[in-house]
């Protein structure tokens, strides 16, 4: 008779073994946050290389992170080798391929065309080469992708609605909602009423990146002032219990990001995040991947962690999948398509 070790090993393989093979929907993905290194690596060597660089292994190297502020300039650091339209193309077609192979079958991913605005590199350009790629993969892999504009709170506020305006061309052609990410402890939330305003005016849908590197009052702030349909991170919820039980009579959906809040060192250790809490308090959670090449953690893996450090039971994993299909930003026919995916899946 196998010891009780051996029961055990064997049953976290097989759970794993359903994690793997289940699927998946991803609703806070960074698209410029997602490649392979051997992608950035080509781009960085076709741009004419970095001293520092001169494998894919230096460059996965180079992505380890002190703090959120160190993460931020990696990310614009990154954004330099990003400079033909056909690198946004290869880069949303990768991104979606190493996706289709987690059996991830829907993704929201941000993208945010004004980080690499340039002389010989519009808005236009970047958005309609993001889409080809996405479309390109979608003709190949059994995935649905939509798209995101990260209006970036770094930059102008004042011209927000102004970027609103030229995304909305693209509006139900590939591109569903209007985000904010960036340096929320710098810029608040307040700052982009007028363009969240606007964007909503517009028919697009609204979420936002708060209670991450800021405290809980910027989650109140980004409810009352944007009024968003999602909060992105809110893990600092944890700090209000008045806003934990807002967030849950109100069921506004969180998109969690367990591996990239321990990487930003927003919590320190995997005891101290507080998606278990959440969950076990009845909040909407979804679990996400934000990062995945920077922060080195895969939505499969984020699954992993929920089941090896946090103890999830399979049976709330298929609830977690099924909270993302009811908080995504897509049509009652395709909100149907994904469950019955996700049902058949887990009822064979």
């Amino acid at each position: 008779m196998p010891s009780p070790f051996v029961i055990i090993m064997n049953n976290i393989k097989k759970a794993h073994q359903i994690i793997e093979k289940m699927p998946k929907v991803e609703l806070h993905l960074h698209l410029e946050g997602a490649f392979t290194f051997d992608f950035l690596f080509s781009l960085i060597d076709k741009y004419g290389g970095d001293p520092e660089v001169t494998s894919p292994a230096d460059l996965k190297e180079k992505f380890t992170f002190h703090d959120f502020n160190h993460f931020i300039d990696l990310w614009f650091w990154k954004n330099q080798f990003f400079r033909e339209s056909i690198d946004f193309d290869e880069c949303a077609y990768r991104t979606l391929e190493n996706l289709a192979r987690q059996n991830v079958i829907y993704c929201e991913t941000f993208y945010s065309p004004w980080d690499f605005v340039s002389d010989t590199l519009s808005v236009e350009a970047i958005t309609e080469a993001t889409l080809n790629g996405i479309h390109r993969a979608q003709n190949t892999y059994p995935i649905i992708c939509n798209l995101i504009a990260d209006l970036v709170r770094d930059y102008d506020s004042s011209k927000a609605v102004e970027r609103v305006l030229q995304i909305l061309p693209y509006k139900d052609k590939g591109i569903v909602g209007i985000g904010l990410g960036g340096s929320e402890q710098t810029y608040p939330a307040r700052h982009f009423k007028e363009s969240f305003d606007k964007a909503r005016d517009l028919g697009f849908h609204l979420t936002a990146h708060a209670g991450e590197a800021a405290g809980p009052q910027s989650v109140w702030e980004t409810i009352k002032e944007l009024e968003v349909e999602r909060i992105g991170h809110g893990v600092r919820s944890i700090e209000d219990p008045h806003l934990i039980n807002y967030l849950k009579d109100n069921e506004i959906p969180l998109e969690v990001c367990i591996n990239s809040n321990l990487k930003t060192k927003v919590f320190p250790s995997p005891e101290t995040h507080p998606v278990k809490h959440f969950i076990e308090k009845g909040l909407n959670v979804t679990i996400n991947s934000d990062d995945p090449s920077m922060f080195g953690a895969t939505l499969t893996e984020e699954f992993f962690i929920l089941l090896d450090e946090f103890e999830i039971s399979l049976n709330t994993i298929r609830q977690l999948t099924l909270n993302a299909i009811n908080s995504a930003f897509i049509s009652s026919d395709v909100r149907e398509n994904l469950r019955e995916k996700v049902e058949s899946f887990w009822s064979a």
